[in-house]
């Protein structure tokens, strides 16, 4: 079995088709729901302050309160079995969702256009994620569609879940399964702008050559975050896609600089 990948980057799903110039027959959501990889099962050849317990279940249980509008990223790989062979490769995904909570039981709808749903429940700081891995297509049936994901939190505007998912079942009669390993990073939205106000000032106290008059005002356009610097002809920003700072001169190219967490970490954004 011949194993090639191409990157679907508009989708923002991950598809596993059902052969060779077939139609995608699954699509796998991770714990943010979904990343854009195309994948052939059966002929791959494509110091901080702790948060408070704050909200009650019905149960009387405790619980803290993360509801609200949070930014996610989220690394890992899928592993598929077909026909005795295998083939892994990695997922990633970044987007923005709204947790909402009823006492202590949280649910959000992915960013995709399937709008993959998530619910949980909390207990303490401790967070519990369940839903199904895959919207299957035509062709595909399954005997098992599963997805958990936990993780605790122990900040008040970031954590870490680890994800995991199964599927088993027959693509166009051929037996086949798959797994997901994911983590994914939250961090309120509301804190991840500030961060980005704050890089971007220091870029200006910093880069003057390059980012001049300083003071100039953030401005939003999808999936950008940024700044026009007059003097300097040149704009500073962020993706929302993929989370890199980008650079665009008097030269008219847009340079990719990097990731943005590298770029808290050298400006002491974090």
């Amino acid at each position: 079995m011949k194993k090639s990948f191409s990157l679907y980057m508009a989708a923002c799903l991950l598809f596993i088709s059902a052969g060779a110039g077939s139609a995608p027959s699954m699509k796998i959501y991770g714990i943010g729901g979904g990343t854009g990889r195309q994948a052939d099962i059966l002929n791959p050849d494509t110091a901080k302050t702790k948060p408070e317990i704050t909200v009650k279940g019905l149960n009387g249980t405790e619980c803290i309160n993360i509801a609200g509008r949070w930014n996610f990223s989220e690394n890992g790989t899928f592993t598929c079995e077909a026909e005795g062979q295998a083939f892994t490769d990695p997922i990633s995904d970044t987007g923005t969702f709204d947790i909402l909570q009823n006492g202590c039981s949280i649910s959000y709808t992915g960013p995709g256009p399937d709008a993959i749903q998530r619910t949980g429940q909390i207990n303490g700081n401790m967070v519990t994620l369940s839903g199904v891995l895959v919207i299957p297509g035509t062709g595909v049936t399954l005997s098992e569609n599963s997805f958990t994901a936990t993780g605790a939190v122990n900040t008040p505007d970031e954590f870490t879940l680890s994800g995991t998912g199964q599927i088993r079942g027959t693509d166009s009669g051929v037996p086949f399964s798959c797994t997901l390993n994911s983590i994914g990073r939250f961090t309120r939205d509301s804190v991840l702008r500030n961060r980005i106000e704050c890089l971007l000032n220091w870029a200006e106290d910093n880069y003057p050559n390059l980012f001049s008059p300083a003071g100039a005002s953030s401005q939003f356009q999808p999936p950008y975050t940024y700044r026009y610097y007059s003097q300097t002809n040149s704009y500073a920003g962020v993706s929302a896609d993929n989370n890199h700072v980008y650079y665009l001169g008097s030269d008219g190219i847009l340079v990719d600089v990097g990731d943005l967490a590298g770029w808290l970490t050298r400006a002491s954004c974090q």
